[in-house]
C-alpha cells in the first residue's frame, strides 16, 4: 500500500506544484488577472491545439480508432449531458445557472489536464488514450453550442430580445469550424492518417511548444482559483463538482471494470470523465449571457479538488489490481 501511495503521490505532485506556484505567484502580485487571462487564450487558442497535433500527428492511429473506449466515452458524454438536463432542474430553476451547471457538469479540462495524468501513470503516451480524449473534446465541443444556445434562449432577459435576434445553423458550423481544439484535432488526425512526413526542425518546434502547456496551463489554473462568489452558489457549486469528480466516473467506470478491459482502457475512461470542469466554459457561460460567476466557481473548485479526487482514483485503482 506504501508503494502505490508514494507512485500514485509521485504522478499528481508535479500537477498539484504548478497550480500552488500559479496561486502563490498570484497572491504576491507577480501575476495579474488580466496577465493570466491573456496567457489562457494564447493556451486556449495556440498551445492547447498544437498539444492535440503533437499527440496525434506522428501516431498510428488506425488500430486506436477500433478501440472501444472511445465509442463508449462518446456515448457517455452524451448520456451524462442528458442525465444533467433532466437532474439539474430538480433542485435549479434558473436557466441561467442551470446553463453552467449542465455544461460544466459534463465538459471536461481533458487534453489540459487528464492526458497529463495518463502519460504520468504509464510513463508514456498511449495512443487509445489519446484518441478517447480528443473524442471527448469533439463531443463537448460539438453539443456545447446548441446546449448553451438552449438555456439562454430559456431566460427572461434573452426572450425580450428573442425577436431582434436569430439562431442561426450556419454561424454555428462556422463556429464549429473556427474552433482552434477543432482545427488542431482534425490537422493531427489527417497528418496521422495520410502519413506525411514531418521534417526534424518542425517536429522540435512542435514538440518544444507542446512542452510549455503542462507546466503553464496548470499555473494559470492556480493563478485563477477564485472562490469569491462560492458562498451564494454554494449548493449549485458543491452538487455539480460532486457529479464531476465522483459520481460521473464512477458510474461510467462500472461498464469498463466489470467486462475486465485493459488498464489503458480504464485510465482512458477515468480520464476522460474525471478531470476537472474546462475553463473553457466560464467564457462560453460569459458570451451566451448566462451565469458565469457560478461557472468560475464550478471551475474553481473542481480543479482544487480533483487533485485529491484524481489521487485517490488513481490509489484505489492500483490497490485493487486494476493498473499497474
Amino acid at each position: 500500500m506504501l508503494e502505490n501511495l508514494k507512485v500514485t503521490f509521485l504522478i499528481v505532485f508535479p500537477f498539484l506544484a504548478y497550480m500552488t506556484l500559479g496561486f502563490f505567484f498570484k497572491r504576491i502580485g507577480a501575476v495579474t488577472d488580466e496577465f493570466a487571462g491573456q496567457i489562457n487564450r494564447f493556451l486556449a487558442n495556440v498551445l492547447l491545439p498544437v498539444n492535440i497535433f503533437n499527440s496525434l500527428y506522428n501516431k498510428d492511429l488506425t488500430t486506436a480508432f477500433r478501440n472501444p473506449a472511445a465509442l463508449y466515452s462518446a456515448a457517455g458524454t452524451l448520456l451524462l449531458t442528458f442525465l444533467l438536463m433532466k437532474l439539474v432542474p430538480l433542485w435549479e430553476k434558473d436557466p441561467a445557472k442551470q446553463s453552467s451547471m449542465v455544461h460544466c457538469g459534463f465538459r471536461s479540462n481533458s487534453m489540459l489536464f487528464a492526458l497529463p495524468i495518463a502519460n504520468g501513470i504509464f510513463g508514456y503516451e498511449v495512443p487509445e488514450i489519446v484518441i478517447v480524449l480528443v473524442t471527448v473534446v469533439l463531443i463537448n465541443n460539438i453539443e456545447a453550442v446548441p446546449l448553451m444556445e438552449y438555456y439562454r434562449n430559456r431566460t427572461p432577459a434573452w426572450a425580450e430580445r428573442r425577436e431582434k435576434s436569430s439562431f442561426s445553423v450556419k454561424g454555428m458550423l462556422l463556429g464549429w469550424l473556427k474552433t482552434p481544439l477543432l482545427m488542431g484535432l482534425v490537422a493531427g488526425v489527417l497528418w496521422s492518417l495520410l502519413r506525411i512526413p514531418m521534417p526534424a526542425p518542425g517536429a522540435g518546434v512542435i514538440s518544444g511548444l507542446s512542452g510549455t502547456v503542462i507546466p503553464l496551463a496548470f499555473m494559470v489554473l492556480g493563478a485563477r482559483l477564485d472562490f469569491g462568489h462560492l458562498k451564494a452558489n454554494r449548493r449549485n457549486v458543491l452538487l455539480t463538482v460532486l457529479i464531476k469528480l465522483v459520481a460521473a466516473p464512477a458510474l461510467f467506470l462500472i461498464w469498463p471494470i466489470a467486462a475486465g478491459w485493459s488498464q489503458e482502457g480504464i485510465v482512458a475512461v477515468l480520464a476522460g470523465f474525471g478531470a476537472p470542469s474546462a475553463v473553457i466554459a466560464y467564457a462560453m457561460a460569459e458570451y451566451y449571457e448566462c451565469d458565469a460567476d457560478m461557472a468560475g466557481e464550478i471551475i474553481s473548485l473542481s480543479s482544487a479538488l480533483s487533485m485529491i479526487t484524481i489521487f485517490l482514483w488513481i490509489f484505489g485503482m492500483k490497490q485493487f489490481g486494476l493498473i499497474s
